[in-house]
This record gives C-alpha cells, sequence and structure tokens, in this order.
C-alpha cells in the first residue's frame, strides 16, 4: 500500500542539489521503486515541477501508477484555506502572496495537507517549522509542517523516509 506523498521541493532537491543524475544514476533506478513502491504522486507536484524536462521525462517513464488529480481534494483544500484564515496564527499574505500564498490554486502546499489528510498519507517535505509560530504575532507564510501538526496529519523530513521505506544506495 502506497502511504507517502512527497512535496514538490523533496523532487527539486533531489534532481537539482543532491543526486543530479549525471552523478548518481544508482540513486534514480532506486528511487523508481521506491515511487512506484509507497509513493501517490499528484497532479499538482507534477505541474510546480517547472524547472527540470529531465526530471518530467524520468517520472513520465518510470512512475506506473496513475498521476492523482489533486482537483477531487478541492473539499479539503478548502477546509486548509479555512483553517489558515481562521487560525489567528497567520497574516492574510499567507494566502494571498501573489507568488506563495496557499489560496493560489496552483500552489501545491494546502493541496497536499489536504491530500494527506482525508488519505492518511504521510507528507514527505525539507520545509522547517515556523519557530514563532503561535507566539503571539501572526507570521506571513503557513509552512507544510505547522498546518500538519493542527490538522492530524504526519510529517516527516527526506531522510525519515529514506529511513522508513529502507533506501539504501
Amino acid at each position: 500500500m502506497k502511504k507517502y506523498l512527497l512535496d514538490t521541493n523533496i523532487y527539486a532537491n533531489a534532481y537539482e542539489r543532491f543526486y543530479r543524475n549525471d552523478y548518481f544514476p544508482s540513486f534514480w533506478d532506486k528511487f523508481a521503486e521506491v515511487l512506484n513502491d509507497h509513493v501517490v504522486v499528484p497532479k499538482i507536484v507534477k505541474d510546480e515541477i517547472t524547472k527540470s524536462d529531465w526530471f518530467h521525462e524520468w517520472l513520465d517513464n518510470n512512475y506506473q501508477d496513475t498521476i492523482l488529480n489533486h482537483k477531487d481534494y478541492s473539499e479539503g483544500w478548502q477546509t486548509i484555506l479555512g483553517y489558515v484564515q481562521s487560525s489567528g496564527l497567520y497574516k492574510d499574505q499567507a494566502l494571498t502572496h501573489q507568488v506563495r500564498g496557499w489560496a493560489q490554486e496552483t500552489i501545491a502546499d494546502p493541496w497536499l495537507v489536504a491530500i494527506a489528510k482525508e488519505d492518511e498519507l504521510i507528507l514527505v517535505t525539507d520545509e522547517i517549522k515556523n519557530p514563532n509560530l503561535g507566539k503571539g504575532t501572526p507570521v506571513k507564510a503557513a509552512k507544510i509542517p505547522d498546518v500538519c501538526d493542527r490538522q492530524g496529519v504526519r510529517c516527516i523530513t527526506m531522510n525519515e523516509f529514506f529511513g522508513e521505506i529502507g533506501l539504501s544506495v
């Protein structure tokens, strides 16, 4: 059973920073197995990856399952946005910022939390919790780990994910 949902930053960090295909082809062979055995890939994540034609081709050639339609989770997405808006923890720009505001349909973060919550998946991200959240002044950006905590969604890092699935290259 697939039980993990990877944030866009996990893929981008892998192909851009840590495991470039030119230097780590064995990682990508193993990662294909990992995706097919353990990971759900939603369309919103694939759409957010705009800097790598190589990765899109690799994903198309290696991910054997159907790409999940994130729009099927619109009700949950609205619930997550409602939480961010009404919690008192975030400034309005957490939703409305022109580039990274969660109310934009093209931003994967709230969709991922909604999908993970509804399907009881573990969300994997390299985002870090905001240490100032809930300390008196609303913060300007919502972070996946903070919202997951308050929505009852388990959220882990890339290395925790690799440890749980036993990835060794």
